[in-house]
């Protein structure tokens, strides 16, 4: 878990100058990092699609039916929002890219929506 000081103050920093996305955004989607790493079974570089999927499915859990509701709550609408938080973690030195890695491939990602809904509405 990523509660750590230094996380702390690189997420007050972020907020000082884009205060879109509620604190608990940034946690959440390093929580679904560490989940979608635990789930591929090896700490390795994670691909945008790798962890929408490990996103949705984290928040799902923790959340449940109201997992949309959480994360709409924070800020988070869609999946290009996830790749802006993660990008606003990589510009303030708290995570890393690959060469490759394009903010896009969260933009073209899934209906974060549809993800969060799935298996709870007809």
């Amino acid at each position: 878990m990523r509660q750590d000081a230094k996380f702390w103050e690189a997420v007050r920093q972020i907020r000082e100058t884009d205060g879109r996305f509620g604190a608990e955004a940034y946690l959440l989607v390093m929580e679904a990092l560490d989940h979608t790493m635990s789930i591929l079974g090896e700490h390795r570089h994670v691909t945008a699609d790798e962890l929408l999927e490990g996103f949705c499915a984290h928040a799902k859990r923790k959340y449940g039916i109201l997992a949309l509701a959480v994360v709409q709550k924070w800020g988070i609408e869609s999946a290009a929002d996830v790749g802006r938080i993660v990008y606003q973690l990589v510009e303030a030195g708290v995570l890393r890219t690959q060469e490759g890695d394009r903010f896009e491939d969260f933009d073209e990602g899934c209906d974060l929506k549809a993800k969060l809904e799935d298996g709870y509405f007809e």
